[in-house]
């Protein structure tokens, strides 16, 4: 994981909403806005928070997406930050980890640079939804 941002202040109301939908049960939370805005800090910041550790253990993995350029590409991502073996496609693999593993938080930081592109746009959203 990425280290907790060293400097954060003024985001415990953000924190506090993240935390509420993660009790609520299992949350897909898209945290948006403009480039600077500190999104991935919101969300280096909740994945060290105490109750999500306490909740997630070992099982928390956090994702840089800006380098994929396709759910191939993104499937090996997520699949070398969970422990699998590189392969061709891993799509399949990752799916059966997150199916078979206990409760996992998986953060897709910069997953809209994959997702803008048009063409690209239907396949991730298929992807994420048997992520789901």
């Amino acid at each position: 994981l990425p280290s907790e941002p060293k400097i954060f202040h003024g985001r415990d109301s953000e924190i506090s909403d993240i935390l509420r939908l993660f009790n609520q049960g299992t949350p897909r939370i898209a945290i948006l806005g403009s480039g600077g805005m500190g999104k991935t800090s919101l969300a280096r910041a909740v994945i060290h928070h105490a109750q999500i550790k306490t909740r997630y253990q070992q099982h928390c993995f956090f994702v840089a997406c800006d380098s994929a350029s396709s759910t191939v590409e993104l499937a090996a991502l997520i699949g070398a930050n969970i422990g699998l073996k590189p392969g061709k496609d891993l799509s399949q693999a990752v799916f059966q980890h997150f199916s078979s593993s206990p409760s996992s938080l998986l953060v897709l930081d910069n997953l809209e640079t994959l997702w803008e592109p048009m063409e690209c746009r239907s396949d991730i959203e298929e992807f994420l939804s048997l992520l789901a």
